[in-house]
């Protein structure tokens, strides 16, 4: 059993996770990662709650467009998604490309 009183706050959670994606020691998966960690516990949702609103951002969604179109480690995640998330996936594959069903 894990004490609560020993556990961070959500504050200090979000702060921690910020810190960490602001440095240079993760790459753009792991600072991804970090951002969806952020947004559940900043709005307590479920991941793919979490990344859809990180997708409703343009700028961050033509970045994550770019990452699984070219990086082959990100496109295994993308297809994982597809495979997890069924109709509910936020991204679809349309041959060799994926595209967001998120506007």
């Amino acid at each position: 059993m894990v004490d609560a009183s020993k556990l961070p706050s959500p504050e200090e959670m979000i702060a921690r996770f910020k810190e960490i994606r602001s440095s240079k020691r993760t790459d753009g998966y792991g600072r991804w990662l970090l951002l969806i960690k952020e947004l559940r516990v900043r709005h307590n949702v479920s991941i793919l709650c979490a990344e859809r609103m990180a997708l409703e951002n343009r700028h961050r969604r033509r970045w994550v467009e770019k990452q699984i179109n070219t990086n082959q480690r990100c496109r295994k995640y993308a297809l994982a998604h597809i495979r997890h998330n069924g109709d509910a996936a936020l991204i679809e594959r349309e041959g060799e490309t994926f595209n967001f069903r998120v506007r």
